[in-house]
């Protein structure tokens, strides 16, 4: 029987993009726009706090990925090779090329830099839209072992998982690089693509997609503590950052664990009230993957503008970057979907049904 379309993941995709687009434009403002550096120290701190709480984007379209596999496909057989050609066909081939995309500006400084930077985007994500090359491992890890996951208890499951994962933030949180070739790069950057730093986001999505209805029943029995828990939770991170104790800036923090997990479980509780879902809410549903490959093109384009010109909008300067970056990226995906080979570079659009 083929189960309802789940409208509270197309909302947790939506507000999972719309963060990260917000988080790259403070981001990216504040690091390539000259007038935002000397903001008073109070506006910086309050645009760092707002950067540090939105990191939970990227892990929460990991847990979508997860969540979709142990929804749909809990009494179904896993047939390889159409369930992959699908997902290489639209999501990978668009993820090479953005990854060829985004070495162009390489080439002005010489082929072989074009040519290098292309090689490492493409085989080791070394541009924003790596977590692409994440969730491919953890298709690749399904159709492997999914016939097993059966075998052995959730709790176990989770248990290891979640050893396995804060294990491996860990070493690379709170311990100085290894003296190995590439040792600062791989601490640094590559290890966000191994799929150990993310694999307790897997193990509990797919179990929540198994049993959601039961997970969903357990949110609003225990409704005051998932409403409380992502206040707690930002809290706790950016006292920790704030105070100097734990100064990793990223979505590769050992607490954004619980953190992320917590503003999932609120907002699926917090859809659970709405009879309908808001039509812009769907139009972000519908373009997220195009629009999380292409938004920090336009990104750079509007800072290259911005600087060019010297144009001074202050503070709303981060909202310009966000919703030109999020215009321009709808407005090119909907160009591009109008042409066969449209969704093959730009992702294609998502018209899932309506609930």
């Amino acid at each position: 029987m083929k189960k309802r379309y789940v409208g509270e993941i197309g909302v947790l995709r939506s507000i999972a993009c719309l963060s990260i687009v917000l988080l790259h434009s403070i981001m990216w403002g504040m690091e390539y726009i000259g007038f935002l550096r000397n903001l008073p120290r109070i506006s910086q701190q309050i645009l760092d706090s707002v950067n540090l709480f939105l990191y939970y984007g990227t892990p929460t379209f990991i847990f979508i990925t997860a969540f979709i596999l142990g929804y749909q496909y809990e009494n179904r057989d896993v047939h390889a090779k159409s369930f992959l050609r699908k997902r290489l066909t639209f999501i990978l081939i668009p993820y090479f090329c953005m990854a060829i995309l985004y070495a162009t500006p390489y080439a002005l400084i010489s082929p072989m830099e074009f040519i290098r930077k292309a090689s490492l985007n493409l085989l080791i994500g070394d541009f924003h839209a790596y977590f692409v090359l994440i969730i491919f491992q953890f298709y690749l890890l399904f159709v492997l072992f999914k016939k097993y996951f059966t075998r052995y208890s959730s709790r176990m499951i989770l248990t290891t998982t979640f050893i396995i994962n804060v294990t491996y933030l860990a070493v690379f949180n709170f311990t100085p690089p290894a003296d190995v070739p590439a040792g600062d790069y791989i601490w640094t950057r590559f290890y966000w693509v191994p799929f150990f730093g993310w694999i307790f986001y897997f193990a509990v999505a797919y179990y929540v997609g198994v049993h959601y209805e039961k997970v969903l029943n357990l949110l609003k029995k225990y409704k005051l503590v998932v409403i409380i828990a992502p206040f707690v939770t930002g809290a706790i991170i950016l006292y920790l950052y704030h105070s100097n104790t734990f100064t990793v800036h990223s979505s590769k923090r050992v607490d954004m664990v619980l953190h992320t997990l917590s503003i999932i479980a609120f907002l699926l509780l917090l859809t659970q009230s709405w009879t309908r879902i808001p039509k812009w809410l769907l139009l972000i549903n519908d373009y997220s993957f195009g629009i999380y490959l292409l938004h920090t093109l336009y990104m750079s384009i509007l800072i290259v503008i911005i600087n060019l010109f010297q144009l001074d909008f202050g503070i709303f300067t981060i909202i310009l970057l966000f919703f030109g970056s999020l215009f321009f990226s709808i407005w090119t995906i909907y160009v591009c979907n109008q042409f066969k080979f449209g969704p093959y570079v730009v992702g294609r659009i998502n018209q899932a049904t309506r609930r």
